[in-house]
């Protein structure tokens, strides 16, 4: 028989998601496999968000922590993180609970809490996680979160207040407890798809209007077409950065010259974010390269390489899945 610590893992709630900023994570179940990936994750996190999340200084994981929210059952206790080039950014976990507050498997009600670096608060990471997790709680008999936050944490309850659900607040003992229905309302309907459009409109002026663009192919020789792309970029008077990369610089070269322009081995070398990547490789090179450009987050490519005419999509920040449940 199997058990509820034996659930087949469910695909069908990845999902690559468009952040407010126009950047995108990928969202995915939380696994065993990682808590390596989770510490690392806990590292980055400020101690006033630590505080935030547990209610007093919790410097690091335990391992007793990081064993529990790594493991879930995929019912009761459920897990989900967003991912960026492969790294968690942000974390919510929700577990049913009876009326209590006591763990229970046969509730409506359950307790969510969410943790988002630092570094990536403030573009729209756990309003886009909420929608997921209310979503999966659904899928899974769920009709009311609670959750308990610090009213210092007011970036925290402007996430749940903006959601648009039925929503029922009190304060005691320094706390403020919300309680939500997940039941959709026209309100949570429409933050939802604006959410969507917002996000959606700033990917596409990320590719119309980017602020760096890395060509992809640019060679040591004037007259290559990736060279060329450089020279009109430049000519055009484009103000964002350009980098040229190819994988054929020697190993202590810096900048291509006389253009004065960054020059990298890879994509990967770029420090900076890319908006945009021209790639001007020879056909059989384009996949790697794309593969590349997925793993360093670059938000749209543009492909003058002849005898591909169907590159494949650009990966998104993680594994790909299956539309949002």
């Amino acid at each position: 028989m199997q058990t509820s610590q034996e659930r087949a893992y469910p695909v069908h709630w990845e999902a690559d998601v468009v952040l407010r900023d126009g950047g995108t994570a990928h969202v995915r179940p939380i696994t065993p496999d990682d808590a390596e990936r989770l510490v690392h994750f806990y590292s980055e996190v400020s101690d006033e968000s630590k505080y935030y999340r547990f209610f007093a200084p919790y410097p690091r994981l335990s391992d007793r922590d990081v064993h529990r929210f790594t493991h879930h059952d995929y019912v009761d206790r459920v897990g989900l993180a967003a991912l960026v080039n492969g790294e968690f950014i942000a974390t919510v976990r929700y577990d049913r609970t009876d009326g209590a507050g006591r763990s229970a498997s046969d509730g409506a009600q359950a307790e969510v809490a969410f943790l988002v670096q630092d570094a990536h608060q403030g573009r729209g990471v756990a309003s886009a996680l909420l929608e997921h997790i209310a979503a999966v709680a659904r899928e899974r008999g769920i009709r009311r979160f609670v959750a308990e936050v610090l009213p210092a944490n007011r970036k925290m309850i402007k996430v749940f207040t903006d959601a648009g659900y039925t929503q029922r607040r009190s304060f005691a003992d320094g706390v403020v407890h919300l309680e939500f229905d997940l039941e959709p309302t026209e309100a949570s309907v429409e933050v939802m798809r604006a959410r969507e459009q917002r996000a959606e409109a700033r990917s596409v002026q990320r590719l119309l209007t980017p602020r760096s663009v890395a060509v992809i192919g640019a060679g040591r020789s004037p007259g290559s077409v990736g060279r060329s792309v450089v020279g009109h970029l430049l000519e055009a008077g484009f103000t964002g950065r350009v980098h040229a990369v190819n994988r054929s610089y020697p190993a202590d070269q810096h900048v291509l010259e006389p253009e004065g322009i960054p020059a990298h081995r890879s994509v990967s070398e770029i420090e900076q974010p890319v908006d945009l990547a021209v790639v001007a490789v020879p056909a059989d090179q384009v996949v790697p390269v794309i593969d590349d450009c997925g793993a360093h987050g670059v938000q749209g490519l543009v492909v003058l390489t002849s005898g591909h005419p169907h590159p494949p999509a650009l990966p998104g920040a993680g594994a790909p899945g299956a539309p949002a449940p």
